[in-house]
């Protein structure tokens, strides 16, 4: 009941096993020191205490597995297509990003990284800048200030980490300033996209995330991001989540292993 109380809350679905579910139920249960199911489930009322509750219980739900460059082929992707953007025609006054679902913040960074070597090799001058959202404000938090263990700088390609990843911290590195002044990272349930104030982005990665929701609602989240990319803009999103979805505003790109799109009217 709960899990569905959640979907109809959030929107999203909850494929967690039972025995992970009762976990997340029982570690908030300890955290508030209430005993019994019963108890816990009738504090879900329309009280701004019930509304806290429902976004601790979402970010301890919500499966946040991610790390850098996590799908190689889409950096690839990236890459080339910023690498085009500035060689070929009149390049832009200034480029912007968007991961919807940034979870801990390896992939906006992994863009951020992508977007700036591409950068400082064809327009130094160039002004950029990368958004990241996600549903988990522990998420967001933890991202904002970009440290991660030294175990997680293996997904980084070499030149990627020797240039964008400060040494200073022991056991664990941070990303470089000049990466983290141009990322920001916001709260934000893509249930909601259509209010949030973000648009006109040259690029926008939403991978792994549209699984959490109904195959309806997940066919309007596309068209959403879409309405939100300028023209000849790229939409990048996990493999598969595009099942049965069509928009007459977009191409799919032929690129080995990566779920693409360029907006090309609308």
């Amino acid at each position: 009941m709960l899990t569905q109380r959640l979907q109809t809350h959030a929107g999203i679905r909850v494929d967690s096993t039972s025995s992970v579910i009762a976990g997340c139920i029982q570690a908030r249960m300890d955290c508030l020191g209430i005993n019994g199911i019963d108890n816990y489930l009738a504090s879900f009322d329309d009280s701004i205490n019930a509304r806290a509750e429902w976004l601790a219980l979402t970010d301890l739900l919500t499966v946040k597995e991610t790390r850098f460059f996590r799908q190689p082929e889409a950096y690839e992707c990236l890459a080339q297509y910023v690498d085009s953007l500035l060689t070929t025609g009149p390049a832009p006054s200034e480029l912007s990003f968007w991961s919807a679902g940034c979870s801990h913040g390896q992939e906006l960074y992994s863009m951020a990284m992508v977007v700036e070597g591409v950068v400082s090799r064809h327009s130094p001058w160039l002004q950029w800048h990368g958004i990241g959202s996600d549903i988990s404000f522990k998420a967001v938090r933890e991202a904002q200030q970009g440290i991660y263990p030294d175990a997680a700088m293996k997904f980084i390609p070499q030149p990627y980490r020797d240039s964008y990843m400060d040494h200073k911290l022991g056991g664990r590195r941070k990303v470089i300033e000049s990466i983290r002044a141009r990322t920001h990272f916001f709260h934000s349930n893509l249930l909601h996209v259509n209010s949030a104030p973000f648009a006109d982005f040259n690029i926008i990665f939403c991978q792994n995330v549209l699984i959490y929701f109904e195959r309806e609602r997940q066919r309007w989240i596309i068209d959403q991001l879409v309405d939100r990319l300028r023209i000849g803009g790229l939409l990048i999103l996990g493999a598969g989540e595009d099942v049965s979805w069509l928009n007459q505003s977009v191409s799919r790109l032929q690129w080995p292993g990566v779920c693409a799109y360029k907006k090309t009217g609308g």
